[in-house]
């Protein structure tokens, strides 16, 4: 038994790639057979959550179908975050299994995109990164831009609803992993745009309905 738990994998050795550890964890033997939400957080501590949000916010960019679902995960995780809660999700929704080739073929995508992000994400240490306060603040951003990403909004008129807050989840989620005190104002900057830009796209929708209302009013 302790030679099993020894093979399990291991992401949390502390300047570990992201994307080393999500290939790490796609290759583990569990992992091929059954891929679930609880298996990826028994299997990514400490700063391996951060993993976790990014492995659910990339497969709600590239299968839209799933936006909604797992941004509520990431909602509900990220606030456990933000109040220091432990990262579990209840068995009926952490312990279902994943779509297997949908996600592996997400997931493989997953690694190739991480390795870019990494050629600009460095472990740059600033002091305020590693504050409770800060912490909790970023893990908020990321439940704010969870929310956005799982409202139910079609692609037309509006696109890149999944997109933007999608792939803002997973700029904040690599520099608050690195501790990157530089980029952490990218994935700030990200957030602010992808914000504003519902901001419009609701104006977008209003105005469409509108149209829509009046037409049939006639």
């Amino acid at each position: 038994m302790a030679s099993k738990a020894a093979a399990v994998v291991c992401v949390n050795a502390h300047h570990q790639p992201l994307s080393a550890s999500l290939q790490s964890i796609l290759e583990h033997e569990s992992a091929k057979e059954k891929l679930t939400l609880n298996f990826l957080l028994e299997q990514t501590e400490g700063r391996g959550l951060y993993l976790v949000f990014v492995l659910l916010a990339l497969p709600s960019v590239y299968l839209p179908g799933m936006s909604v679902a797992l941004g509520i995960v990431i909602m509900f995780l990220a606030l456990a975050l933000a109040f220091e809660k432990p990262p579990r999700l209840p068995k009926f929704v952490g312990d279902k299994a994943l779509p297997k080739t949908a996600m592996n073929k997400v997931l493989r995508t997953s690694v190739r995109l991480l390795r870019f992000i990494e050629k600009m994400v460095k472990p740059r240490r600033t002091p305020w990164m590693t504050w409770r306060a800060t912490k909790s603040i970023n893990a908020f951003i990321i439940a704010w831009l969870a929310f956005l990403l799982a409202l139910p909004i079609p692609p037309v008129p509006v696109p890149f609803t999944n997109l933007f807050p999608g792939y803002s989840i997973v700029l904040m989620a690599v520099t608050m992993m690195e501790e990157d005190g530089v980029m952490i104002w990218v994935g700030y900057a990200a957030s602010a745009a992808t914000t504003t830009y519902f901001v419009l796209s609701f104006g977008v929708i209003y105005a469409t309905l509108g149209t829509v209302i009046k037409s049939l009013t006639k």
